[in-house]
């Protein structure tokens, strides 16, 4: 029986993963961490809360970390945990480093000193910045260029977990970038459940600036099937030309090749809706620095470990929106507990305190 630690569980992608893994592998024991903060809902794990371990624990707290590894040894850690929006990390940019780039160095020191058979970081296409005009995709081997508070504090992490995969090559670590996630269980702050769920109220959608903004998107499940097959590949050992080929090292970009506007989202979801689109969109100032276009292309992970995509983006797309319209519940308390999500650029944003 293989144990697990899983970081982030009760964010969108890693209540997901758990779904899927004690799907894939019933027996598996889980040990599933969430410091229950931001877009973290422990109602998404409550499909499984009886077969899995939880613990509330920051992942930036070394010892209490340290006393998981102790009390349960895990075999595979995979570190889905992050402070994950953007428009968030603009107003209260502290507690986004500390999670995201602290946070990142305590997991691969707790299995550095507590030894595991494979540590996985998951990372964001956001790390390597705003694409180029006429570039048609990053790449492993592209340099990280965050543009915001967010993805910076997630490069600063994909630097430390870099710079553990090379001085400690024995820990067998692994990162993974990924495009945009869609799916079952996204927080209401993010733009396709945020659409769905204010349609669903009757109330109209805010698109920043024109909406023409370009990003790649991928099914939360192909997201999970990709992460489980890194974290559970033959890799050989990093070849000393990785020091200065960052495409050597074991990282995998995961994409499904879905580039769409963020307009044409939100039309999809009218669409879908049956509403009709004159009534339905709200054009609203476009939040600072707002990265015009990323896509990143999956080559390696299909070639190397022969992963490859299995929802196609039309079909899941619909199964997305009728989640959410069949779940209203889940949403519904979600929405009750943290408040409507979203922000005026047009207004001046207070900042939050610092964190002592």
């Amino acid at each position: 029986m293989a144990v697990y630690l899983i970081t982030g569980a009760a964010g969108f992608i890693g209540a997901n993963y758990v779904h899927r893994l004690l799907e894939r592998e019933p027996d598996a024991q889980v040990v599933a961490v969430d410091y229950l903060r931001g877009a973290a809902n422990l109602s998404n794990l409550d499909p499984v809360i009886d077969r899995i371990s939880f613990h509330a624990e920051d992942i930036s707290d070394f010892d209490a970390i340290s006393a998981l590894y102790k009390k349960y040894r895990p075999e595979y850690v995979v570190n889905f945990a992050a402070e994950s929006h953007n428009d968030r990390a603009i107003v209260s940019p502290s507690e986004f480093m500390r999670s995201n780039a602290l946070g990142a160095q305590v997991m691969l020191e707790a299995s550095r000193q507590f030894p595991v058979q494979a540590h996985l970081h998951v990372s964001t296409i956001e790390v390597y910045g705003e694409l180029a005009t006429g570039a048609p995709f990053f790449t492993e081997r592209s340099p990280l260029n965050a543009k915001t508070p967010y993805s910076a504090a997630k490069a600063a992490g994909d630097q430390i977990v870099r710079a553990y995969m090379s001085t400690y090559p024995e820990m067998n670590i692994r990162m993974t970038h990924c495009a945009n996630n869609f799916g079952p269980y996204q927080s209401p702050e993010k733009l396709i459940p945020m659409s769905i769920t204010r349609l669903l109220r009757g109330r109209k959608v805010p698109v920043y600036g024109d909406g023409l903004q370009r990003r790649d998107w991928l099914h939360v499940d192909d997201h999970c099937s990709a992460v489980h097959t890194v974290l559970h590949s033959q890799l050989g050992p990093i070849p000393a030309e990785a020091a200065t080929d960052p495409g050597l090292l074991p990282i995998f970009d995961i994409s499904a090749r879905n580039e769409v506007t963020n307009l044409e989202i939100v039309g999809r979801i009218i669409t879908h809706l049956g509403i009709d689109p004159a009534e339905a969109i709200e054009h609203v100032p476009d939040r600072p620095n707002h990265d015009r276009r990323y896509i990143i292309e999956p080559t390696k992970l299909e070639t190397e470990l022969g992963w490859r995509p299995r929802r196609d983006l039309a079909g899941s797309f619909a199964d997305t929106v009728d989640w959410y319209v069949e779940n209203r519940g889940w949403w519904e308390s979600t929405l009750a507990d943290k408040g409507e999500l979203g922000f005026n650029w047009g207004a001046r944003q207070e900042p939050s305190p610092t964190p002592a």
